[in-house]
């Protein structure tokens, strides 16, 4: 477990991997953290309302998180592939129940890890710590400059710029994921792609 472990996240993309550099007795150490998960295609791996707080890293495949109101509408909020980071610091730290659903878009394999069991490694070394606070400011980037775009632009720009920083994701994920993900109807979608 520890080489594949290892071998992923040196793959993982240099902005991220910069932030600590870990000796092997750390690599051991926050290896028995994760346990290996593989899900189907349109598998739920998590539902909303759920009491577990995981921190996933996708080594393959592609997730979708998604919200879904007291009539069963969804929402997506994050669309999670290959190489990525992803979990709810805020419901781990509040001690709420998770308030998304996570499902499989495609066949998928993770890391997952128990947030108190990765928060706890944080007082056994500092390069734990700074990882964890290194992780936390990059995910509240990315919610910071989703909800950004979600006030501030228009479903033209909102589309562009997801193909311009997404364009793998716009050609794997389902186009009525990709319209609830915009804010927009499928048929809203469409008529943007034809214009665009």
């Amino acid at each position: 477990m520890w080489l594949s472990f290892r071998y992923i996240l040196i793959n993982f993309p240099a902005d991220l991997l910069k932030w600590v550099d870990l000796a092997d007795q750390e690599w051991n150490l926050l290896a028995s953290n994760f346990q290996v998960k593989t899900a189907q295609k349109q598998e739920y791996i998590l539902l909303p309302g759920a009491k577990g707080h995981e921190l996933y890293f996708v080594c393959s495949g592609l997730l979708r998180f998604y919200y879904i109101t007291d009539d069963g509408m969804e929402s997506n909020k994050a669309f999670i592939p290959e190489n990525t980071f992803a979990g709810s610091l805020a419901a781990y730290n509040l001690d709420l129940p998770i308030l998304y659903g996570v499902q499989a878009l495609e066949p998928t394999m993770l890391l997952a890890a128990n947030f108190s069991d990765f928060v706890a490694l944080f007082e056994q070394h500092p390069i734990f710590d700074r990882l964890g606070r290194k992780l936390a400011e990059w995910l509240l980037i990315r919610k910071e400059l989703r909800a950004r775009s979600l006030l501030q632009q228009q479903a033209t720009e909102r589309y562009l710029d997801f193909v311009k920083q997404y364009p793998d994701l716009a050609k794997r994920v389902p186009q009525y994921h990709i319209a609830s993900y915009l804010g927009i109807t499928e048929v809203s979608l469409s008529r943007l792609k034809r214009t665009a």
